[in-house]
């Protein structure tokens, strides 16, 4: 648990923070953007890959349950890639 809190606060180092991201280039959604519903509904494309995983990493996917750990493992991906977090 200590390596978690330990990983978590290098992540936390390395973020950018709101302040320092130029978003002026990023046009403003209307509510027609809604009403579509492009944002709602868009989904990232997705590959089927194989890989090993370590048996304690697998078990905590699956902790609060074997359906969609694929699913927890990519959001966890996501934020750690998001959020600036230094790959080891």
């Amino acid at each position: 648990m200590e390596e978690l809190k330990n990983f978590i606060a290098r992540c936390e180092a390395n973020a950018v923070p709101d302040e320092q991201i130029d978003t002026s280039d990023i046009p403003e959604l209307t509510e027609g953007d809604f009403e579509r519903g492009y944002f709602k509904y868009r989904k990232p494309m997705k590959r089927a890959v194989m890989f090993r995983i370590d048996i304690d990493n697998l078990k905590w996917l699956q902790s609060v349950g074997k359906k969609d750990y694929q699913t927890r493992l990519n959001n966890a991906l996501r934020w750690a890639r998001q959020n600036g977090c230094p790959l080891i």
